[in-house]
């Protein structure tokens, strides 16, 4: 589709909407080059996130809607227009500050900047007006008890059900379709908890100690950028899921003078919360990126949190390392490539990008990840396995596997030396804390290689 030079806020909503539709490509990616490539103001960028991640949120009750508005199905329409209404129907149900009027007439501006057929245009005009007008019968039909909105795949919710049960798959999906708060993990080589908290709010931001980190803090209603928060620039925190702060602690206790191995370093969130906890055990580091773009980033939040230290950074795949190095871990941490379903509130298009027959891909892969990381683990070692997935396929099916055919590894429970105090998030051993307020969806296993050969 031929765009203008200079996109509205949402025109580049409806045009990535598309786009994921047809391409089951992470949104990110799509939206950072939509805004790379054209013109889009900073307020016009803020505007078009949240709309964007509200469709994705609540699309089971704007298809819902759409059903019950349109007289032809809105799957067989121009896939530009079915995101159009998708856009204006969210803002008409969903916004309160934007008035009804704009979030027709934009949807319908948008539809002639893509140069979509004119009749269309009253199309898109008639149906979003006729929302207005049924405003309440809309929402009777996605208020139905015995039918609730989910606003998940029917396979995957068919999954959690089996899983789960009911009850908690239902709120499981709730708590996906609540916009998550900010969580800031405060960087203890710096400043303590208390004076991050006291430095924010003497900024009038409001914050509070999250409930289940020792390190984090929530920001329940900052919608600014991250770099703009004090403290920022001078490395006094990141941006971490109280889920992910707590897996770290699954390395503890710490060995003095060890060596430790950040096996999927990623940009080096949990990197830097192993140097934290490091801190006086004179123990090291090693972490592995293949990824460039993560690389980059890897290098700038270490640069930014721990200026002090030089973090050795193997810049290609886990497999090429173990077979280039000879040096064995008293610590490793492998944090596997994953599907994601635990962290589908704070990424909404996992759920609609997903199938069923991607966990059995990615279980492949993370076999092969452990595998690596098991040959580098030195005796008496101890290997954290990590995704962050609900799927069993990627999670205790992959322990068990791995148990099977490695008879020198055992498995530990994580609430004998960890989590002390938080045991609501053990279950069989494993750490595996469901989506809940201030915390996303995670896995982890302990595995110890035995001292004796």
């Amino acid at each position: 589709m031929a765009l203008t030079k200079t996109l509205s806020a949402r025109f580049a909503a409806i045009e990535t909407l598309r786009i994921l539709k047809e391409e089951r490509t992470p949104v990110k990616l799509i939206v950072d080059k939509l805004l790379n490539d054209y013109l889009i103001q900073a307020k016009d960028r803020q505007l078009a996130n949240n709309i964007i991640y509200g469709v994705l949120r609540n699309q089971e009750a704007l298809d819902r809607m759409l059903l019950h508005l349109c007289n032809k199905h809105f799957r067989k329409l121009n896939p530009f227009v079915h995101q159009a209404l998708n856009v204006g129907l969210y803002q008409i149900m969903y916004l309160d500050r934007i008035p009804d009027s704009a979030a027709v007439n934009e949807s319908v501006k948008a539809a002639q900047a893509a140069r979509i057929p004119k009749r269309l245009h009253g199309f898109i005009n008639g149906v979003l007006r006729n929302s207005i007008r049924k405003r309440d019968e809309l929402l009777a039909i996605i208020d139905t008890p015995d039918n609730p909105v989910l606003n998940h795949p029917h396979w995957l919710v068919k999954r959690w059900n089996k899983h789960f049960g009911r009850e908690k798959t239902i709120a499981i999906c709730q708590q996906n379709n609540r916009q998550p708060s900010l969580i800031l993990q405060s960087n203890s080589c710096k400043i303590q908890r208390d004076a991050l908290l006291q430095t924010l709010t003497d900024a009038g931001i409001t914050a509070e100690k999250c409930v289940f980190s020792d390190t984090g803090i929530e920001l329940s209603d900052y919608h600014g950028g991250i770099t703009d928060l004090p403290g920022f620039a001078e490395g006094l925190f990141q941006v971490q899921d109280q889920g992910a702060q707590l897996l770290c602690q699954l390395l503890l206790p710490i060995r003095k003078k060890g060596n430790y191995l950040d096996a999927c370093a990623g940009v080096g969130g949990k990197s830097s919360m192993l140097l934290q906890l490091m801190q006086d055990s004179e123990a090291t580091l090693t972490a592995i990126e293949p990824e460039k773009s993560r690389q980059e980033k890897f290098e700038q939040n270490m640069s930014r949190l721990h200026p002090e230290m030089t973090i050795p950074l193997f810049q290609g795949t886990l497999q090429e390392y173990a077979q280039q190095s000879n040096k064995q871990f008293h610590g490793i941490l492998l944090d596997a490539p994953c599907s994601g379903t635990g962290v589908t509130g704070r990424h909404p298009d996992i759920r609609w990008n997903r199938r069923e027959e991607d966990f059995l891909k990615y279980r492949k892969t993370q076999l092969e990840l452990l595998e690596s990381a098991a040959s580098m683990l030195a005796p008496d070692g101890l290997l954290v396995y990590a995704t962050c997935s609900l799927e069993n396929e990627e999670n205790e099916q992959v322990i068990e596997q791995f148990l099977n055919e490695h008879p020198d590894f055992s498995m530990e429970d994580c609430s004998e030396q960890v989590l002390k105090g938080k045991n609501s998030f053990i279950r069989n051993g494993f750490f595996a804390p469901l989506p809940q307020p201030g915390m996303d969806g995670f896995f982890g296993a302990r595995l110890r290689k035995n001292s004796t050969v």
